[in-house]
């Protein structure tokens, strides 16, 4: 017969859970020593800080000439809308009078080693002259009506005072024989009839020599008011011959028809337009420049110079026309506050023309600077940049600024050539900050970078 085992007690099965616990965590614990002594020792390091990475730019001389920047509209030099002189209706115009034909005055024309020519100018257009024919002749009429009443005066003249003469000599010698008979009177031998009849002979020749010295004395007054009427009528032939002349519409200079007003059959007024003649040779450019701008090209005007321009379509375009400065407005704009100076431009062969009403950007050579230095102005705080030195530490230095151009600015003071300044990370760098130079730019460099061309370097030998 079997026996059964018995059950253990939960007090033994208690105590035998307890050790085995404890057997447990002993062979854990040892079990991370092992581990633990076999982890390979840590080195320390020292904390090391971290450098501010910067761009910089080089400071160097640089030599230059500025260039004054505006718009302006172009327009021509000469131009000049032709207006009726006299009334009439047109009776002949030029077989091409038409917008843009080119017309040409008479002039005279040289030729070297032949003789000179009068070259026939163009005809525009005739107005109807027989009214101004008819008074022409009138006015000749007149004239000649008084050159003859003048020379008839002038042979009155002459007849009444050879008739002055001979009166005189009948005088004299009635006078004479009234004295004889006055004389045969006092001695008794003469009647007085005789006598008185004698006295009225001399009298009536002396009232007779009266009127001929009063007509003689007239004469030269009317010769006189027969000149003035003939110095009128020349003056009027004169103006009838102007207007005749004027019937005839010439051009006054070489040039284009820009616009027609009339035509053949139309009755024209004087003072009423016919034609719009621009000449296209010189056009002339009004540019807008600040004060200050024209304060520096009024210095070199007045030195005897005549600033050089270059004109394109527009701020980025390439040069197409060049002109010259002649001349500036003696005021100033009251709303715009600018000053207009007036660019010249001839259309010759040597580039293309520029046409009047086109509008241009023009770039007029401004003041020359020899060994200036120039520094971008995104690296100036305050008035203040920070200097580079050569152990890459930074350092803040006040600065003396001069004139500006665009995101350039020319320094007069504080720094020297050779200095690296800060160009980034402006905000944080301080006095004495440790810097990591990233890359360095110079001034030709920014200078290319500009959005308009107002700095262009002199070329290295005029350095």
């Amino acid at each position: 017969m079997t026996t059964t085992p018995k059950s253990l007690s939960p007090v033994k099965r208690l105590i035998i859970s307890e050790i085995l616990i404890v057997l447990i965590l002993a062979f854990s614990f040892l079990a991370f020593q092992l581990l633990y002594a076999q982890k390979p020792a840590v080195e320390e390091k020292t904390e090391e800080s971290a450098l501010l990475n910067v761009d910089v730019f080089k400071v160097a001389p640089i030599s230059f000439q500025e260039i004054l920047s505006g718009f302006g509209t172009v327009r021509a030099d000469r131009e000049v809308t032709l207006a009726a002189q006299v009334s009439g209706e047109i009776i002949e115009v030029h077989p091409q009078l038409e917008v843009g034909h080119p017309v040409v005055t008479g002039q005279l024309v040289t030729t070297p080693g032949k003789s000179s020519k009068q070259q026939e100018g163009d005809q525009l257009l005739k107005i109807d002259p027989r009214d101004y024919d008819q008074r022409v002749e009138q006015a000749a009429n007149r004239i000649a009506e008084l050159q003859t009443e003048i020379e008839q005066l002038k042979v009155q003249k002459a007849n009444v005072d050879r008739q002055l003469v001979q009166g005189k000599l009948v005088l004299n010698t009635l006078s004479e024989e009234y004295d004889r008979l006055q004389e045969a009177v006092d001695r008794g031998v003469g009647t007085p009839s005789e006598r008185n009849k004698a006295l009225l002979e001399v009298q009536r020749y002396g009232d007779t020599l009266i009127q001929l010295e009063s007509q003689s004395d007239s004469i030269p007054h009317q010769i006189a008011a027969a000149e003035q009427r003939k110095q009128t009528s020349e003056s009027e032939k004169q103006r009838a011959e102007n207007d005749l002349q004027r019937a005839n519409v010439v051009p006054p200079f070489d040039g284009v028809l820009s616009e027609v007003f009339v035509e053949q059959g139309q009755y024209v007024q004087a003072g009423e337009p016919l034609v719009r003649l621009t000449d296209l040779s010189v056009v002339e450019i009004p540019v807008a420049l600040s004060f200050d701008d024209f304060l520096q090209l009024q210095q070199e005007m007045e030195a005897g110079h005549r600033p050089a321009v270059a004109l394109a379509e527009n701020e980025s375009a390439e040069t197409s026309w060049h002109g010259y400065v002649v001349r500036t407005s003696p005021e100033a704009d009251t709303q715009s506050r600018t000053v207009q100076v007036f660019v010249e431009v001839s259309n010759s062969a040597d580039q293309p023309p520029i046409l009047p009403g086109a509008f241009v950007h023009a770039r007029i050579d401004g003041r020359s600077y020899k060994d200036a230095i120039l520094i971008p102005r995104e690296c100036v705080v305050e008035g203040s940049v920070y200097i580079v030195d050569e152990h890459d530490i930074a350092h803040r230095k006040t600065l003396q600024l001069g004139r500006r151009f665009q995101s350039m600015v020319e320094v007069t003071g504080g720094i020297q050539s050779g200095d690296r300044l800060v160009l980034t990370n402006l905000d944080i760098v301080e006095e004495g900050t440790e810097v990591s130079v990233q890359s360095s730019t110079a001034a030709l460099e920014e200078i290319g970078s500009l959005r308009n061309s107002v700095i262009s370097p002199s070329a290295p030998d005029s350095q």
